[in-house]
């Protein structure tokens, strides 16, 4: 979720995301004293994974700009990404050197600007480095912006064939909040940016769909037989698995219990959703015993579980995946490497 602080001329300039990733985008526009809003006003936000600040909205001095950036970070994990078009170079600088801000959007085009946030919000963020040659030198059109934002799918989608036809996923989770859904919907949007052809079924009762397709970007697509597309991905309400016609049918069955456990014998690939907390892992342990073939699960745990699941003899023999966090529904490249690794017999 990004909050955008924004003067009325840029108020726009987000809302390309909540088409093209599905990422909530909270907007306040006029004049800001940024010092004053962190102190002040921040202490209700910390559930914003990105803060996006237009500076020509902000009326501070240099000197407060970066005092209230620094507080923001002591106190919050939030990304921080600049707006820059009309700041003066020399106070970019600063703020990069002082403040360690290096998401920075200078672009002075649509296109250029739109590029500049998307790297922004990469997994690896904009680095110094480039922050500082797109400031002083300007954004180079021909630059490679992958080699900042850590992955090249389309390089990738250029050379992969699928052979596969109706392989089926099956995605739950041990308990209700646990990302199952997200999941499901990262490895879909994964699959077709490398050209797969992928269905989504809902295969559960949470409903979230229908409030997906209202409170995201799905106003102009018509549901038809329980259905609707968008972009290269068929989403199944109420349960619908498409028969053919398919690379890869992803079915989220929400949370794993004995009464839905029989629907995971159809899965070709069965995808396992734990979280970290102590009281998550006791229902990953529940769900354990409920499954008569654990050799057939792919586990997904939290990365920073990583270290310590490897020191333990509890879990051993598991096919556990470890993952990053992904606060988008639509994100495809956050956990590449933990696709391929469960997708390698298909890939």
């Amino acid at each position: 979720m990004l909050l955008y602080l924004s003067s009325n001329e840029n108020i726009e300039l987000f809302d390309f995301l909540v088409e093209e990733n599905g990422m909530l985008v909270e907007k306040l526009s006029g004049e800001f004293l940024l010092k004053k809003f962190v102190v002040h006003d921040m202490r209700n936000l910390s559930h914003f994974s990105y803060i996006a600040i237009d500076l020509e909205a902000i009326k501070d001095s240099i000197e407060d700009i970066i005092e209230g950036i620094k507080a923001f970070k002591t106190m919050y994990d939030a990304r921080i990404i600049l707006f820059t078009e009309k700041t003066d170079v020399e106070y970019l600088n600063k703020i990069i050197d002082e403040a360690n801000i290096y998401n920075i959007v200078s672009g002075k085009t649509i296109d250029k600007i739109q590029k500049e946030i998307r790297t922004c919000l990469g997994e690896q963020g904009m680095s110094k480095h480039y922050a500082k040659m797109a400031v002083n030198l300007g954004y180079d059109e021909n630059q490679d912006i992958e080699n900042n934002s850590g992955l090249s799918l389309a390089k990738e989608k250029s050379i992969k064939q699928f052979d596969a036809k109706n392989i089926k996923i099956i995605v739950s989770g041990v308990m209700n909040r646990i990302g199952t859904t997200t999941t499901a919907m990262n490895l879909a949007a994964f699959l077709s940016e490398l050209g797969a052809k992928v269905s989504y079924t809902e295969g559960n009762e949470s409903n979230h769909l229908k409030s997906i397709i209202h409170s995201y970007f799905f106003f102009n697509n018509p549901i038809i037989n329980d259905c609707f597309t968008d972009g290269k991905v068929d989403y199944y309400l109420q349960g619908n698995i498409p028969i053919d016609n398919y690379n890869f049918n992803i079915i989220d069955i929400g949370v794993l219990t004995p009464k839905n456990l029989k629907v995971t014998e159809i899965g070709d690939i069965n995808i396992l959703c734990a979280g970290s907390k102590p009281y998550e892992l006791s229902y990953l342990n529940e769900a354990l015993k409920m499954l008569k073939e654990v050799v057939k699960f792919n586990i997904t745990l939290p990365l920073e579980l990583k270290e310590d699941i490897e020191k333990t003899d509890e879990y051993k023999g598991l096919k556990i995946h470890f993952a990053k966090y992904s606060p988008l529904l639509f994100d495809k490249s956050i956990n590449t490497d933990t696709w391929k690794a469960i997708l390698s017999d298909y890939l």
